[in-house]
């Protein structure tokens, strides 16, 4: 696609185009109108004239006699190399003077009609004639006598051609004074533009501070504000990437150097057992540090604002959560525990939300993994889906463990990144539940941490989800 031209040019064009047209559409309009009125001037003249060389008729012995004056066809001259003709005609119908084949009008329409113009061609030109009726009194006739007088043209289209070039020299004018003007109302009202444009390359590269648009038009608010909006996403990808890179620092840093320090001893030590030692050290350290970065990578993953780039669709909560039960079953027999899944009653009906599949399935799975680490050897940990009862929208999942529980002091605190409570053997990051958070929040589920149904210690942590991200369907087979 072409890349949009100069906004400038484009609005001037818009404006001469359309003017463009109106002075062509005007010009035909105003050459008929410059034709008509060299005619009607030219027109007078010839009737003047005519009139003139009737003045001069006389009744001499019962015959018509005429004195054609110079000065009659005077009033015709000009500087142009036109011809003028004349003819004079007796009541008879008898040419008096001139030329005896000029072209005569036709009837006259009625007894009334003193004049008239009409054009005709002669020797090879189109020439323009003035009949003139002049009654003469002293005869026995009633017929009047008929003065003609013509010219050629050259005058009349000398005198319409000036008329039309100073009617278009006036519009072009006009035009040309329109399209200045215009062009610097755009100068001026481009200004607040390349103001704006001004103070955005005069900004520190990491100044994302939105832009002020009550200096611009209100035709660009909408532009200005949809930026802003943009700028302002981008800012908080750049927060929370800098929060990332802060956070796998202050992750990493501390234990490599007290792993680094481990290995630096046992190959000053050179004892066998001391080196088996620690390379179970490093295998126990590298596994923690696959799952920290895991968490750290889903974590910024699962952030409201990054989880608007996240891809949803409508997925079957039972079966994502038996999956993720499934894939545990390994850790979970390790500890001898007992890992147990319930479902939905009826199969025949599928509890289906609206959401991100890989980000659901990993909010499950943190929460599963944080009920095998605190539970003990011996123990319980039961995963259920509860669909929707009694015309409730929401339906609810829940992991549920025998295990020493939260104190009720520390369940808002536990949400926060990198907090671990206060249980001994356990190892973790402390983001587990930070990201089960981050991950219900952006599906617009509701997380609560609970005592189990039954009594006794452990604890049931609980999300909710919404009607609006909750459907019920038949479950396929």
């Amino acid at each position: 696609m072409k890349p949009p031209d100069s906004l400038r040019r484009q609005l001037l064009l818009w404006l001469l185009l359309p003017l463009g047209l109106l002075l062509a559409i005007n010009a035909v309009l105003s050459k008929r109108t410059a034709d008509l009125t060299a005619n009607q001037a030219f027109d007078s003249l010839l009737i003047a004239s005519a009139d003139t060389i009737a003045d001069q008729l006389s009744v001499t012995n019962g015959a018509v006699t005429v004195d054609v004056p110079y000065v009659a066809l005077q009033l015709l001259e000009s500087n142009l190399h036109e011809r003028i003709f004349y003819r004079v005609l007796g009541p008879d119908g008898q040419t008096l003077t001139g030329y005896g084949d000029l072209p005569l009008p036709g009837a006259r329409a009625s007894t009334s009609v003193v004049q008239t113009a009409y054009t005709a061609p002669y020797r090879g030109e189109q020439v323009f004639f003035v009949a003139y009726f002049k009654q003469v009194y002293g005869l026995d006739t009633t017929q009047p006598v008929v003065i003609v007088v013509g010219e050629t043209g050259e005058s009349r289209e000398a005198l319409s051609r000036q008329i039309l070039l100073a009617d278009l020299e006036r519009q072009a004018v006009l035009i040309v004074a329109a399209a200045l003007l215009v062009w610097l109302g755009l100068g001026w009202g481009l200004r607040p533009l390349a103001r704006l444009r001004r103070n955005l390359l005069a900004r520190p590269p990491m100044d994302l501070s939105p832009i002020d648009t009550t200096q611009v038009q209100t035709e660009i608010r909408p532009l200005i504000d949809a930026l802003n909006q943009h700028t302002q996403q981008i800012d908080k990808l750049i927060t929370s990437r800098q929060r990332f890179i802060a956070d796998a620092s202050h992750q990493l840093r501390t234990p490599l150097s007290e792993m680094r320090t481990q290995v630096e001893v046992t190959l000053r030590q050179q004892d066998p057992a001391a080196a088996h030692d620690t390379l179970v050290a490093v295998r126990d350290w590298i596994d923690g540090q696959t799952r920290l970065i895991t968490q750290l990578l889903m974590n910024a993953r699962s952030e409201p604002d990054a989880m608007l780039q996240q891809t949803t669709e409508a997925l079957d909560l039972t079966a994502l959560v038996r999956d993720a039960a499934l894939d545990h079953i390994p850790a979970a027999r390790r500890k001898a525990i007992d890992l147990s899944f319930e479902g939905p009653d009826d199969l025949d009906t599928a509890v289906n939300v609206t959401g991100n599949a890989l980000l659901l399935h990993e909010m499950v799975a943190n929460l599963i993994d944080n009920a095998i680490r605190y539970t003990p050897a011996q123990g319980a940990i039961t995963v259920r889906v509860l669909p929707p009862a009694d015309g409730s929208p929401s339906a609810a999942l829940e992991v549920e463990d025998n295990g020493p529980g939260i104190a009720d002091a520390e369940r808002d605190k536990v949400f926060e990144r990198f907090y671990r409570a206060g249980q001994k053997g356990t190892t973790g990051s402390g983001l587990g539940l930070a990201i089960v958070r981050d991950i219900a929040t952006s599906h617009g589920a509701l997380i609560t941490l609970n005592a189990p149904a039954g009594g006794g210690p452990g604890l049931c942590v609980r999300v909710v989800f919404g009607g609006d991200v909750l459907k019920i369907a038949p479950a396929s087979h």
